[in-house]
């Protein structure tokens, strides 16, 4: 028999998009409850090249935003990076995405993890319909957001039992450029990247 190249079929996958700019330790613990409370194989983090809904570019170049990640996930075996959107470049689109990965895993189960500031949003998503046709959206109570489901046809929606995380990349940029210690909003590994290089100070 001929070896094959095609990757294992994996029986259920979380996908994680969103700018990471930077990854924070919030990000980690949505993907870690995810994990147990889903019984996911992985969560997979995707980080955007240029988000559709957002009007302002990212703050960290994309091999920084890719090696926060990796020093953020280094310790979980279960959590991988797929920079797939960045490789594509353009307006990231989460169908496009999914696609990818329907192609590459035929068989498995996709999860789409968001937060309830998305959820409101998901009528806006390109192509939501499609989209909603091939994935679990797996949702995250946010402050100040409810959680009622917007009229999308074949929607499904899981929601994540989670404290609610009022930290957020935006919140920690602000706190990094004013000098303030954010030990307890990122990965020290993280942290100590971020100093190293001198991000998100003027």
């Amino acid at each position: 028999m001929k070896p094959t190249n095609r990757q294992p079929v994996r029986t259920s996958l979380g996908l994680y998009g969103g700018s990471f700019d930077p990854v924070h330790s919030a990000h980690l613990r949505v993907a870690q409850l995810a994990l147990e409370q889903l019984s996911l194989d992985k969560v997979v983090f995707i980080p955007a090249a240029r988000s559709p809904l957002k009007s302002s570019s990212t703050f960290a170049s994309d091999s920084d935003r890719i090696e926060m990640l990796e020093l953020a996930t280094a310790g979980e075996p279960r959590f991988e990076i797929d920079a797939c959107e960045i490789e594509r470049g353009g307006t990231s689109y989460a169908v496009d995405t999914v696609s990818l990965f329907r192609q590459r895993y035929s068989q498995c189960a996709l999860h789409w993890i968001i937060g309830a500031d998305q959820l409101e949003l998901l009528p806006n998503w390109h192509r939501i319909h499609d989209l909603a046709s091939h994935l679990t959206f797996v949702v995250l109570r946010r402050p100040g957001y409810c959680l009622d489901a917007p009229s999308i046809p074949g929607l499904q929606l899981i929601e994540l039992e989670a404290p609610l995380m009022e930290h957020s990349s935006s919140e920690i940029r602000r706190r990094l450029e004013a000098g303030l210690p954010c030990t307890d909003l990122l990965p020290c590994s993280v942290e100590a990247f971020i100093s190293s290089r001198g991000l998100y100070t003027r």
